[in-house]
């Protein structure tokens, strides 16, 4: 042995290779922009210090809207869930989209836990509100989400022209929201959900920040905080 490789090993007794333990975020919507598509993974390493690996399913421009995309969109989940199991160091997984498209068949497919993001979000809003108002793109609330609520579950409410997740980047995305979100705040509601991770992706919750009196529930954070729990438990 070389003094070179003498060297390499004595530094890595005093400085062991320390495992940096990823989060694998799958993404419903098809992205181009680097940017766009590392937004969730870039919030959850600012607000909780959590490292991730960010794929998005292929096709799919619009995400997922309604039943015929969401059906189109889970095989390819299940794929990309598949693919990231395998990589180094990844221990959990985490399926950033409203509708928790795919979680029961990624779960059977692989041994890492998974993540849906309306479930995260269902169980978080629950420890801060009594009367849910969920917020969204799609005709009716995530079944899951809505499930997870139970009697807390308050209202349903979304805007016409805001449909798709592409629709969020109109320049009067976010004013249209917040009337949406002031109406549902009118009629009982004491905590905001959102039904789509888009949201995320525009900073709603930041834009709402002073403009409302009610705790927002934000998707993108809660997978964060249902990620760290399975990290506590393990």
């Amino acid at each position: 042995m070389d003094l070179t490789e003498i060297v390499k090993k004595f530094i890595m007794v005093i400085n062991p290779i320390e495992v940096v333990e990823l989060l694998g975020i799958i993404r419903v919507l098809t992205i181009d922009d680097e940017k766009i598509l590392n937004e969730h993974g870039k919030k959850l390493k600012e607000y909780f210090s959590i490292e991730s690996v960010t794929r998005c399913i292929p096709s799919q421009p619009n995400g997922i809207y309604d039943d015929e995309s969401e059906k189109k969109a889970i095989p390819k989940i299940v794929e990309l869930a598949k693919e990231l199991a395998e990589k180094p160091n990844i221990d959990a997984i985490t399926i950033s989209c409203a509708a928790d498209p795919g979680l029961d068949e990624a779960r059977n497919e692989i041994d890492l836990p998974v993540l849906g993001a309306g479930g995260c979000g269902a169980h978080a809003a629950s420890m801060v509100g009594n009367r849910i108002g969920i917020i969204g793109i799609t005709d009716a609330p995530p079944a899951r989400m809505k499930e997870e609520l139970g009697r807390k579950f308050h209202s349903y409410s979304y805007h016409p022209s805001l449909r798709k997740t592409t629709d969020l980047f109109a320049s009067t995305a976010k004013d249209e929201l917040l009337e949406v979100v002031k109406d549902v705040i009118n009629s009982g509601a004491d905590c905001i959900l959102f039904a789509c991770t888009g949201f995320s992706t525009i900073g709603l919750k930041d834009y709402l920040n002073g403009k409302i009196s009610v705790p927002v529930i934000d998707l993108v954070e809660a997978q964060g905080i249902g990620y760290q729990l399975i990290k506590k438990g393990s």
